[in-house]
């Protein structure tokens, strides 16, 4: 690693790193040197998979869709009504922008990952232990820059977009990393490396990997992955392609039938246990409210009318009208994030309704099954009928909101899903006192869809470009 690597990336990759200090032979204060296959497994568990925070997330990402609302005023909002606002970095408080965080949260674990794969042609080991370590560190790179490209540069699908041309983040594929001098790749770029790491870590845990525990990424997940990123490009048949792969290996949906009352504590939806679960990653300190800054925010009502009478993630998923997916106790050591079966029927269920729309009409009735595979475990039996759809709109509309209703305050689905659904336009309510309401509006396409590179950065890197700012907002 060069010494010219930027001190504020390294050293949150230097702490993470200290708890195997015996696996890794350090030669300078800016080298660090695997040995063995061991030393790039510590260097996984202590800084590829963990953080401070949930990978590619920041605790103010969750302010910014339609799932979440103003309740009522406190008197300490803290830097939430900052994101909540939609307001620019110009705002004066850069750091609470939403999104400011994930950058400085992300890009060390890319280097992390980087490491590994740069040292596991070099290390003792088997080929076995070796290939497991690089293939993880493939679909962990992949899934950080599918955040990253997706927080900070502009739908792959939108009308206005052009991949080839919009700007998205750098690519940093070595373990001599700086960020000096160094430009922005395009969104077209970083999706095509996305999906190269994502083929190879695949191949490689195929081969060594398929006995991986739920707390590390597993070529299932990095199926499911690749699902997803392929439904954000639209390569619609790919994507179905992709999810079938992961339903054909394990289609475990949970029961909410059979699930009891709601217990956020005692038995959280978003576990290690879920058995539907195919990666537990992350902790919940970044996604539920869990201090009085936050209890003023709250699921809004524009989510919450969504559910239908019988839906049982009514009482399991929601209470309150807050998330209850994730406990409240001990968060900092629970986990925080699902990669989920029902992801997978979700997204190939939309991958089916887009190429019904297309014409491919023999599609419809498959899109619907899949919808239908998944209410029937989330709805009371006397309350359950199966979907229907009357045009291929309507059809795409219930994939849309069976989506939300499931995935709600899970990873930025909602926030990604606006942006790839035309980025409309919705609108925050805040109480700045007790007898007033303000209205802030985030316009269809408005800047603020796409997060401003963070201030920091662009101050250590004039050529990193900055993505256009909106204007500040006084609300109405």
């Amino acid at each position: 690693m060069k010494r010219n690597l930027s001190i504020l990336l390294l050293l949150p990759v230097l702490f993470l790193v200290s708890s195997c200090k015996k696996f890794l032979e350090e030669q300078s204060q800016t080298d660090i040197i695997p040995r063995s296959a061991s030393a790039l497994n510590e260097l996984l568990v202590g800084a590829a998979y963990k953080n401070n925070n949930s990978p590619g997330t920041d605790r103010t990402l969750r302010m910014l869709d339609d799932d979440v609302t103003q309740d009522h005023f406190v008197d300490r909002d803290g830097d939430r009504s900052v994101a909540f606002q939609w307001q620019p970095q110009t705002a004066g408080k850069p750091d609470a922008v939403g999104g400011a965080q994930s950058w400085s949260a992300v890009y060390p674990r890319i280097l992390a990952c980087n490491i590994v794969l740069d040292y596991s042609t070099k290390v003792s080991g088997t080929i076995a232990e070796i290939e497991n370590a690089a293939g993880q560190a493939y679909l962990l790179r992949a899934y950080y820059y599918f955040k990253l490209v997706n927080l900070y540069g502009k739908p792959y699908t939108d009308r206005n977009s052009k991949p080839a041309q919009d700007l998205g983040v750098p690519l940093i594929l070595s373990s001599d990393l700086s960020f000096d001098g160094k430009t922005r790749n395009t969104v077209a770029e970083v999706y095509q490396q996305v999906q190269n790491d994502l083929a190879k870590g695949i191949e490689f845990l195929e081969r060594n990997g398929k006995n991986n525990n739920i707390a590390r990424i597993s070529p299932v997940a990095g199926h499911l992955l690749s699902s997803r990123v392929q439904l954000y490009m639209g390569n619609w048949q790919k994507a179905i392609d992709e999810a079938s792969i992961v339903l054909d290996r394990k289609s475990d949906l949970v029961d909410l039938r059979s699930w009891g009352a709601g217990n956020q504590n005692g038995k959280p939806f978003i576990s290690k246990q879920n058995p539907e679960a195919l990666w537990a990653f992350g902790t919940t300190d970044d996604v539920i409210p869990f201090t009085d800054l936050d209890a003023n925010y709250r699921l809004s009502d524009d989510l919450l009318t969504i559910f239908e009478n019988g839906d049982l993630r009514t009482s399991v998923y929601i209470g309150s009208k807050q998330s209850i997916k994730r406990p409240t106790l001990g968060y900092i050591t629970t986990v925080g994030q699902n990669f989920r079966v029902s992801e997978a029927l979700l997204n190939r269920a939309e991958a089916y309704a887009q190429l019904n729309k297309l014409g491919q009409t023999g599609n419809a009735q498959l899109a619907l099954n899949d919808l239908n595979t998944l209410r029937k475990k989330r709805f009371s039996v006397e309350s359950y009928a199966d979907l229907t759809s009357s045009s291929a709109d309507d059809l795409l509309d219930k994939c849309y909101k069976e989506k939300r209703r499931e995935f709600f305050c899970e990873e930025q689905h909602r926030w990604f899903d606006l942006r790839r659904h035309g980025m409309p336009s919705i609108t925050h309510f805040w109480h700045p006192s007790n007898a007033q309401t303000l209205s802030f509006v985030l316009a269809d396409h408005d800047p603020a869809y796409v997060l401003q590179i963070p201030k920091d950065a662009t101050d250590k890197n004039k050529n990193l470009v900055l993505n256009p700012d909106p204007a500040v907002r006084t609300g109405h």
